[in-house]
């Protein structure tokens, strides 16, 4: 590998996770980088996702001897499960169904939660046993702990941050046996923007990861 070598990489990172968590938020904030005034209350009237929606940005940034370019490919399912759903609306089950055979591959999955709802953090086992077949021996996954500019109304600990990790680990070896990928976490603030730009560049290097390069 040549010095200062572009290379250019597409990965293709998808949010899971109950309803409401901010997996939409999430992904606009990627993708504007800094937060421009009012953003709060543009992110509050954003409405719930009810089919696949895509979300398409760039990072660029060195390491080692290469100049890596990935652009994000951002896929937002809905945060609705079989049972939760009525008629006019589409679960997070109905909407894998339909887009299943064109999701070609996912290298980051962001298992997103709220950091002042328990139980949105205690159905990861759900989300993981759902996305399992779409991944594949490469994703990567991230917890993902949204709303951290309530830390006062915080109900999922660090400790509890912690083990959440190791136990995503066993599950998806167990569901997976051949797989090779990795997880880690974060707590971010879609509207204060904490931690941002450091998730952004974790999925980058996640996404480079998958894609077989040594980082």
């Amino acid at each position: 590998m040549s010095e200062n070598e572009l290379i250019r990489i597409t990965g293709f990172v998808m949010a899971v996770g109950n309803g409401a968590v901010g997996k939409t938020s999430l992904a606009l904030t990627l993708e504007k980088g800094e937060i421009p005034k009012g953003w709060s209350n543009y992110l509050n009237q954003l409405p719930k996702t009810k089919n696949l929606e895509f979300q398409y940005y760039s990072d660029q940034f060195k390491l080692k001897n290469a100049t890596y370019k990935v652009l994000h490919q951002y896929l937002i399912p809905p945060g609705q499960k079989q049972l939760e759903i009525n008629r006019f609306d589409r679960s997070f089950e109905d909407v894998i169904y339909i887009y299943k055979d064109i999701i070609r591959r996912l290298d980051v999955v962001l298992l997103s939660y709220k950091i002042t709802d328990l139980n949105s953090y205690y159905d990861i086992e759900y989300w993981v046993e759902k996305i399992n077949q779409i991944g594949n021996d490469r994703t990567n996954f991230i917890l993902v702990g949204t709303h951290l500019d309530k830390e006062e109304s915080r109900e999922v600990n660090k400790s509890m941050i912690d083990s959440g990790k190791n136990y995503v680990i066993r599950l998806v070896k167990n569901l997976r046996p051949t797989w090779n990928g990795f997880c880690t976490s974060m707590e971010v603030s879609n509207h204060s923007g904490e931690n941002i730009s450091r998730l952004r560049r974790l999925i980058s290097g996640s996404i480079i990861h998958a894609s077989g390069f040594q980082i």
